[in-house]
Formats: structure tokens, sequence, C-alpha cells
């Protein structure tokens, strides 16, 4: 693979770490201690701030903002880190900060997609795979899991936790944790049913989608997981359900509703 390669108008600072085949457009800035590995590419007038790792072939689109400073009062400075896992796309205008913690990085898992304009605030944990749609905003501290697809100016509240291969409708309201494998929506966001077209996508289907099916039939009802089939998605749903929360459940729609919807 070649030598990177700089637009002659883009800034570098001489403490970054271009691997070979990084690609810098025209008019980027790339400040301080910052780490680009083999193949990615930064678009024109994208701005790498310090403390910032980008996985292999990781592209940034125009505009782009990543590294910023936390947008936290009590932030004392200090070596906070953004990590962006390895075929990640960010598209344009995506904005992404720094942890306040000095022992965890804000993340970006692989393979995720960004859509334009979307935010990550500080300390947030966005998993594999990951779709954010046009203008989704993170506050900080908030956890996206693997898969999770979040829907177009969707809004997530500080330590608001996603599960895996839920889906949040657009221009939804999250101000409180939304179950793994779910279809959530509204303002504020209330779990409807299980996310059918994901899992289906995904392969969790047969006995392992009806097992999901009366677990979540048992917790709209307020009632116990015990007795049900064990299946690798009901002990990740258990799982979620047993970590730490800030922000407690969010509601569930009655099936009478739905059907009235």
């Amino acid at each position: 693979m070649s030598r990177a390669q700089i637009h002659s108008t883009a800034v570098v600072s001489p403490e970054v770490e271009l691997a070979p085949g990084v690609k810098i457009g025209p008019y980027a800035v790339l400040e301080g201690k910052c780490r680009l590995d083999r193949g990615v590419e930064i678009g024109p007038h994208a701005v790498i701030g310090p403390y910032v790792r980008l996985g292999e072939e990781v592209q940034v689109g125009p505009h782009c903002v990543l590294g910023g400073v936390p947008q936290d009062l009590g932030f004392g400075g200090g070596e906070t880190w953004l990590e962006v896992g390895p075929g990640t796309v960010l598209r344009e205008g995506v904005t992404a900060h720094r942890a306040t913690r000095l022992d965890q990085p804000t993340r970006i898992g692989a393979g995720a997609y960004l859509m334009g304009y979307v935010h990550v605030g500080h300390d947030c944990q966005v998993g594999d795979g990951v779709i954010l749609t046009q203008g989704v905003g993170l506050s900080g501290h908030c956890q996206v899991g693997p898969h999770a697809i979040i829907g177009g100016q969707a809004g997530l509240h500080q330590f608001v936790r996603v599960g895996a291969w839920a889906m949040v409708g657009g221009a939804s309201k999250v101000s409180r944790d939304v179950l793994p494998f779910t279809l959530a929506d509204g303002n504020p966001a209330r779990h409807y049913r299980l996310n059918t077209v994901g899992l289906r996508r995904a392969g969790i289907n047969g006995e392992r989608y009806r097992v999901l099916e009366a677990a979540f039939r048992r917790l709209r009802e307020g009632r116990s997981l015990e007795e049900l089939p064990e299946t690798e998605e009901l002990r990740l749903l258990r799982e979620f359900l047993q970590a730490p929360s800030k922000r407690q459940l969010s509601g569930f729609v009655r099936a009478e509703a739905r059907l009235e919807g």
C-alpha cells in the first residue's frame, strides 16, 4: 500500500501518526496527538482534534469534527480519547467528542454508519454495525448496542441505553432505556413490538423468535422471564435488564392501543 496522500492545502500536525494508504483531503486540519490507521480517508474541511484514533478504512466525510473537548462543564482536561472502529463511515457534518474519563474513551464501533449531522456526545459507547440516521443526537454517556438503528432526528437523553438489534423511530424523544430486539417510537419513546424486520435479517427466527415474543409479552405485562427456554437472545435480554441503569426502562404501548392505531 502506498504512503499517505496529503492534499497541499491540508494542515497536519507533526504529532499525527499516519499509516500507509491514508488520504487527507483539501483544507482538512489534523491537530496534535492522533492516529489514523491504514486506508483512512479524510474529506474536505474535516477537523480531527488531538487524542483521536481512527481504525482501518474509516471514512470521514466533509466538515466532520472529531475529538472536540467534551461539552461538560465539569471536565477538568487531560488526555481523554475518541476511538472509531475499522470500516466505519462518518458522513458530512458528523461531530463526536472525546471522553471525560481517562480510563475509557468515547467509542464508535466497527462497521457503523453515521449519516449526516449526527452528534455523538462525550463518553458514549456505540456498538459495531450501528446505524445512526440523519441528525440523530446522542447526549453524554449513552450506550447503543450492536446493530441497533436509530431513526432521523431522534434524541437520546444522557445515560440512556439502547439494546442490540433495537430500532428507534425517527424524531423520537428517548429519555429511558430501550430493550434489545425491540421497536420503540414516540415522544416519549415507548416499546411497540419486536424489531421484526431486523431480527429476520439477523437470522433470528423459529424457536429463537418465539422465545423473544413470549419474553416481550411478559415484560409488557410486568411478569417474570423465568421458565422460558434458554436462548442466546434471552440471555442478552436478561443481561440488559440486570445491568445498572440510571434512566430506567421505557414504557410499553398496550396491545389494544396498537390494534386501534
